[in-house]
């Protein structure tokens, strides 16, 4: 099977992820290290694992383009039966591999999907799906609102190959729209309710961590290009429900990121006028479509508010809220 890593810039956490790589108890396994034009010294830490082990590490250096450009260079390259994604500021146990790979033949599975350890509290996240069944869109749609990322899960080869999947270059949350289409081919998808990922969220440089206004307004992107695929593809209705949730809840939190977080009002107003509007053109009251009927009060009021842009009540109610957890 074969890991793909892109590298940009994380000589101070490189060390510790390709350790937990060039350890894993898989002996039949290549590591493709992508080199995205880092300008640190990043190259120098892969230099030696690469050459204490070359029997199963690869690198490769590029121009920078970015994470998803890293992530389709280091697929050309792959010679798995099995993909697997670990971020370079992250590190995995060193059974991972193993234990997914062998319950993904033993199932014949397409995808297999284990848990989160979220650092530096070591806090576990399922991924709230029932393990030992044999999970598909059309029957468990639900899937969609699952953690998208693909660094948690083991996928064949050829989902990729026969159906021309990529990352779309040069968006955020691009995880989203690949994992939408994994999801959509793989005639078995298997959950494992296991942890062994450990995701560095606290990084101050990383995407996730980062205020750029494009992590923001490329959610809308993102969103947009997921429901375009499933109507091209005939399969809105199965999946209508868990993406009307997935859309609502995603503007109703970015929203309140954007409150927190965006500090230009000009930016931060734009951002959230332009998302109510993808809402509106899709849900003429989307605070009382069915999926948010179960919601708090709370978060009801808050949707209420946003969509009749009363922007200053919604900071205001964040702030105090804030103010409460301490």
């Amino acid at each position: 099977m074969s890991i793909i890593v892109p590298v940009y810039n994380v000589e101070k956490y490189i060390d510790k992820c390709l350790y937990s790589l060039a350890n894993q108890t898989l002996n039949n396994i290549e590591i493709i290290i992508v080199n995205d034009g880092s300008t640190d010294n990043s190259q120098s830490v892969i230099d030696k694992y690469v050459s204490e082990y070359g029997d199963k590490m690869i690198s490769f250096k590029k121009e920078n383009g970015g994470l998803s450009d890293a992530r389709n260079f280091g697929l050309k390259y792959a010679n798995g039966e099995y993909i697997g994604f670990v971020d370079p500021d992250d590190w995995v146990e060193h059974e991972m591999y193993e234990r997914l790979y062998d319950y993904a033949k033993e199932r014949n599975a397409d995808i297999v999907i284990s848990d989160f350890i979220y650092e530096p509290e070591s806090y576990i996240t399922n991924s709230a799906l029932i393990s030992n069944i044999d999970l598909s869109l059309k029957k468990n749609p639900e899937m969609l609102l699952i953690e998208p990322s693909v660094c948690n899960k083991l996928f064949k080869k050829s989902l990729f190959d026969v159906h021309a999947i990529d990352f779309p270059k040069g968006l955020l949350h691009e995880d989203r729209v690949t994992i939408a289409k994994l999801f959509f081919y793989s005639e078995k998808t298997v959950y494992i309710g296991e942890a062994f990922y450990h995701y560095l969220k606290q990084r101050e440089e990383s995407i996730t961590t980062s205020r750029n206004i494009k992590k923001f307004s490329d959610i809308i992107v993102v969103l947009n290009k997921m429901e375009q695929f499933f109507i091209q593809k005939n399969f809105i209705i199965p999946v209508q429900q868990s993406l009307e949730t997935l859309i609502i809840n995603s503007y109703f939190s970015f929203c309140i990121r954007a409150v927190n977080e965006l500090n230009n009002e000009k930016m931060r107003y734009s951002f959230m006028d332009e998302f109510r509007d993808f809402i509106l053109e899709r849900y003429k009251k989307p605070y009382s479509i069915e999926s948010f009927k179960k919601s708090n009060l709370n978060k009801k009021i808050v949707l209420y508010l946003l969509i009749k842009r009363k922007y200053t009540l919604v900071k205001l109610l964040t702030k105090l809220k804030n103010k409460v957890r301490g």
